[in-house]
């Protein structure tokens, strides 16, 4: 009996071995809470608004700029009453964003799908199809490419990077929408001082994937992830990511809807309000059918 337990755990060890590394993270014991704030349909007449994929608010959360997959951009702002809840969102401006040489962008070239503000002046913007990142010192001025990591040319067609999100000292990170081809975990990008590093991998399970992000603070990273089924509908989480030193230290999923609970939310973002309160503010893809809606929804983040 003892040689046949041996002889078992035995196997299990070398098959737990060949499989490769284990990544586990310790569950904090205060998990943070996520409490639904509010929520607003938005419509706005415009042949072009739809397919909303990213958004950025300011500070306070009065002002926006939504972000369209065909490379249009929204500004506007958000009306709140005394709760600073939403009671109604008005679009004030429209506008394209153009290439490295001005032109308004055209064919595979157009894919916007995340979009996070450098030091209250410029604009990151990640595109998928043609996988890259651009900069955009405004949303009028032409591009400008920042270098790829050599991964960007192995990720899949219309699964690239999806995410970013970026620290107060300027520190970029980037996330694909689909780890790279051949792989299984979703490699997280750093971009400073003009060169990229992955600073660590998370695995994302159940057929999830990663469509956008916010930096909460220099610990902690919120991910929206979104998964379709013909039998589920669309589902989200909401993941926070606690780093230390750029290694991950704890992966905790905050929020998990039920099926056919929610819309396409494909974008994130945050502010804080006089109190210093964080909010989550998702913005949902409509895919430009009359079947889904562009509805914006808030939470609270409770630590």
């Amino acid at each position: 009996m003892h040689k046949k337990f041996f002889l078992i755990t035995f196997l299990l060890i070398t098959f737990t071995i060949n499989l490769g590394p284990f990544y586990t993270y310790s569950i904090e014991k205060n998990k943070w809470q996520l409490s639904l704030f509010g929520s607003k349909l938005l419509k706005y007449e415009d042949q072009d608004f739809g397919g909303i994929s990213g958004i950025t608010l300011s500070e306070n959360g009065e002002n926006f700029v939504l972000l369209s997959d065909k490379s249009f951009f929204f500004k506007g702002k958000i009306i709140r009453d005394n709760l600073n809840k939403i009671i109604d969102l008005k679009i004030r401006e429209k506008g394209q964003l153009s290439s490295s040489k001005g032109e308004i962008l055209t064919g595979k070239n157009i894919d916007s799908e995340s979009i996070v503000k450098k030091d209250k002046r410029g604009y990151y913007i990640s595109f998928e199809s043609n996988n890259r990142i651009m900069y955009h010192e405004t949303l009028k001025s032409p591009g400008k490419f920042i270098p790829e990591h050599p991964d960007f040319d192995k990720l899949l067609f219309n699964d690239g990077i999806e995410a970013l999100a970026i620290k107060d000292n300027g520190e970029l990170y980037a996330l694909p929408e689909l780890p790279p081809e051949g792989k299984d975990f979703h490699p997280i990008y750093k971009f400073y001082n003009n060169s990229w590093t992955i600073i660590d991998k998370i695995k994302i399970d159940q057929g999830f994937k990663i469509v956008d992000a916010e930096m909460i603070d220099d610990e902690n990273l919120m991910t929206l992830e979104r998964k379709f089924s013909f039998y589920d509908g669309f589902k989200i989480r909401l993941r926070r990511i606690k780093f230390e030193k750029d290694i991950i230290k704890n992966s905790e999923i905050l929020l998990e809807s039920l099926p056919w609970e929610y819309y396409n939310f494909e974008g994130l973002g945050k502010w804080k309000d006089s109190n210093g309160n964080i909010y989550l503010t998702l913005v949902s893809d409509n895919q430009f059918s009359p079947l889904l809606k562009t509805e914006v929804k808030e939470f609270i983040l409770n630590k």
